[in-house]
């Protein structure tokens, strides 16, 4: 059985694993939330503006590398930012 858990990431944490859902409009902020499988778990990771455009070049099935980077100022407030590389064979 998979256990799920939620990325709270510290900067330069990365996830390595399988995209396997995609889910729209979640919680009370109309959210995405992206799994992503890695050996046993299935790690949750809220989608964020940045990090939305990203994962529009993943497909279900491809294994991924995901890196938070930090934050950016950007406006008034301070936006997560993300790096991903698609790694499939």
């Amino acid at each position: 059985m998979n256990k799920e858990k939620y990325w709270n990431p510290n900067v330069n944490d990365e996830i390595i694993g399988t995209f396997v859902e995609k889910i729209e409009n979640v919680g009370e902020y109309k959210s995405t939330l992206y799994k992503i499988q890695n050996d046993d778990e299935i790690i949750n990771v809220w989608g964020k503006k940045q990090l939305d455009s990203l994962m529009e070049l993943v497909n279900i099935g491809d294994k991924i590398i995901l890196r938070y980077v930090g934050t950016e100022k950007v406006n008034d407030y301070q936006m997560k930012k993300f790096e991903l590389e698609i790694v499939n064979e």
